[in-house]
């Protein structure tokens, strides 16, 4: 075990902790994953250990994160959980109140095991979403870790399997998060507790999809521009982003220093590009791809401030907070870029 202890990260084989698992062990961290699926987890594992770190993560099978005690096992003896699993795929095929219960019932799972981890356990972190921050439809304005959802879960109540994909992957993510500090509250753990909000992430990850199906919505408009499609229209609800790694660092950041982020919500949100401005950057700096031009120069501000547009995040808090910026978006949509250029060959 490394000296600094061990982190537990739900959800090894997602976007994000893939990022986290290998912040932390660079870091000096020992990492310990949960995975419904193995044979995802050891992919993680195997891309861990040809960065050279040792013999990688500690990979544990929950096949079901709702059952009670589900995670017990797992958090025995570790210093740091931050749980990311969450019933991402469910959010389109479930009814959405049970992909809320999902989400609430792992969530409190997770802090009932973390009573239990044992007295060195020092913070606990709680993946939320920029969802958990405004109503849908959204009002037009900047949103900060102050602001929350306040339409989604009674859009659940009332419209039950009508109420819809979005409003059950919001309502899940602001319930969730709120049984977490209704936990806080009412527990006051020796742990610390913070959480995350992001808006959609970019950036690579650190293990390949399978196949170019599984690249997610949020890189969608530079996977559509290297496939030279036209310049793609606007994102749902918004245009902010974040580079994933960054989101890692944070979260890394709020385990380390466990004290100053407890009882905090950090906002992961570094600029406001969009389409137009993915087409600008890659026409920039990757000219021999050869992407659709567009109109240039059109629909976005120059520097990308994420304070920008109609619908915006500002994420100057996780900044101060951590005294580090965040990547340079015009880095994130080449790194982007460069990695998703393998499934064009697919």
């Amino acid at each position: 075990m490394s000296s600094k202890g061990t982190i537990l990260i739900t959800g090894l084989n997602g976007f994000l902790a893939g990022r986290l698992a290998e912040a932390a062990l660079k870091a000096g961290y020992g990492v310990r994953g949960t995975v419904r699926n193995l044979t995802a987890g050891a992919e993680v594992q195997k891309a861990l250990v040809r960065l050279g770190y040792g013999d990688g993560a500690e990979v544990v099978h929950v096949p079901d994160m709702t059952v009670p005690g589900a995670f017990d096992e797992a958090a025995i003896g570790c210093t740091a959980i931050v749980h990311l699993a969450a019933p991402v795929k469910e959010t389109w095929t479930l009814e959405p109140s049970e992909v809320v219960r999902m989400s609430v019932s792992s969530t409190t799972g997770i802090l009932g095991s973390a009573l239990k981890a044992g007295p060195q356990l020092q913070s606990v972190v709680y993946m939320s979403s920029a969802g958990a921050l405004f109503d849908i439809p959204p009002e037009p304005g900047v949103y900060t870790e102050k602001n929350w959802n306040t339409t989604s879960e009674p859009a659940v109540i009332k419209l039950g399997p009508d109420a819809g994909g979005l409003h059950a992957y919001c309502a899940s993510k602001t319930v969730a998060e709120g049984a977490f500090w209704k936990f806080r509250d009412e527990q006051k753990p020796a742990f610390s507790m913070s959480s995350i909000q992001a808006t959609y992430f970019i950036g690579p990850p650190l293990v390949p999809w399978e196949t170019k199906e599984q690249i997610p919505y949020s890189l969608g408009n530079v996977w559509k521009l290297l496939q030279k499609e036209d310049v793609p229209g606007p994102m749902l609800f918004y245009e902010s982003s974040i580079d994933v790694r960054d989101v890692a660092r944070v979260i890394l950041w709020s385990v380390i220093n466990s004290k100053t982020a407890d009882g905090e919500r950090y906002l992961c949100a570094s600029a406001v590009g969009g389409a137009q401005a993915t087409a600008d950057i890659l026409n920039k700096h990757m000219p021999s791809l050869g992407v659709t031009q567009g109109s240039p120069g059109q629909g976005y501000e120059s520097g990308y401030p994420s304070t920008g547009g109609a619908i915006a995040f500002d994420g100057k808090k996780a900044v101060e907070a951590t005294g580090q910026d965040w990547i340079p978006y015009e880095t994130s949509i080449t790194d982007t870029a460069r990695f998703l250029m393998r499934y064009l060959e697919k």
